[in-house]
């Protein structure tokens, strides 16, 4: 199988409560279904580690409840957290327990080395853009990815869409690559 050097994903968390605001949420007053979320348990499972690369980079998205969830299953899917890589501000406003949420994290995990060559080194963290359907995030974000890393092979987990340069498993998309020989 394929071994990638960058891997993307966007992991449809569970919320500890059980209740997740990604199956559902009220807009325009009514009730919408989104879409299936997973467990730590199940998102464990995923066979990340027999499909990356012995020199790779995870970017993965974290909802700022579960960051201790992510960093955990970053090193389940054997990366050693390294940092933040993009915050991005939707410049919209949900409340939250404590202050109101309107940023999301995008961590970044190592395995072995960086992967080389190396492609722009000057990229910005912080994105500001409105945010548009339930949970996409903004394209502006791979194409970042992209410019640091141009010739790695590249995964996204988790995708909404196909992009040249991108293989891609998802739910609601024709999914390029087989991950269930992997599964434990």
């Amino acid at each position: 199988m394929k071994k990638y050097e960058i891997i993307y994903a966007d992991p449809a968390w569970q919320y500890k409560t059980k209740e997740s605001l990604a199956k559902t949420s009220i807009l325009n007053g009514e009730l919408n279904s989104h879409y299936g979320t997973m467990t730590i348990a199940e998102l464990g499972g995923l066979p990340l580690g027999s499909i990356s690369d012995k020199n790779s980079m995870l970017f993965m998205w974290v909802v700022s409840p579960m960051l201790d969830d992510g960093i955990e299953l970053m090193k389940k899917w054997g990366f050693k957290y390294s940092t933040i890589a993009f915050i991005w501000h939707k410049q919209r406003a949900n409340p939250g327990h404590y202050t109101m949420s309107e940023c999301e994290i995008c961590l970044v995990g190592r395995r072995g080395k960086i992967p080389t060559p190396r492609g722009a080194r000057n990229v910005r963290q912080f994105l500001s853009e409105m945010r548009g359907k339930h949970s996409a995030k903004p394209t502006e974000i791979r194409n970042r990815i992209e410019l640091m890393f141009p010739t790695q092979t590249k995964l996204e987990m988790f995708a909404r869409q196909s992009v040249e340069g991108w293989d891609a498993w998802g739910n609601e998309v024709e999914n390029s690559i087989d991950i269930s020989p992997y599964y434990r």
